[in-house]
């Protein structure tokens, strides 16, 4: 089966990421193949609580992440949706946590959307 996981990923940090990232090598694990596609902006620094919200560890040598993703850009939106719908995957996970990427997310699995349920 070929999954894409939407959402955080390397280089952004935190709990959202590291569970992404386990989701997708438990797939992998059980021989499908995982993209995980996540955001080369989340949000505005401005909105950001903490001191960055990017990671300094290396990249998990074994996961196909994509940063293409950007929250705020409509037109970055229909680029990443067009992308997906063409790669036709078998599964989208969208993992949705804030109110602001209702809009981002919504557009792109419209876009993109999955017309059947595998088995």
């Amino acid at each position: 089966m070929n999954v894409v996981i939407i959402g955080p990923a390397h280089p952004l940090r935190g709990g959202l990421s590291t569970y992404n990232h386990r989701l997708a090598q438990e797939f992998q694990k059980n021989n499908h193949t995982v993209s995980i596609y996540t955001f080369s902006l989340q949000y505005p620094d401005f909105l950001f609580p903490g001191k960055t919200q990017y990671s300094t560890d290396p990249a998990p040598s074994d996961l196909n992440i994509k940063v293409k993703i950007n929250s705020i850009n409509p037109f970055n939106w229909l680029i990443v949706g067009n992308e997906l719908k063409n790669l036709k995957p078998d599964l989208i996970i969208i993992r949705y946590w804030l109110p602001l990427m209702g809009p981002c997310l919504g557009t792109i699995a419209r876009i993109a959307k999955v017309t059947s349920i595998p088995k």
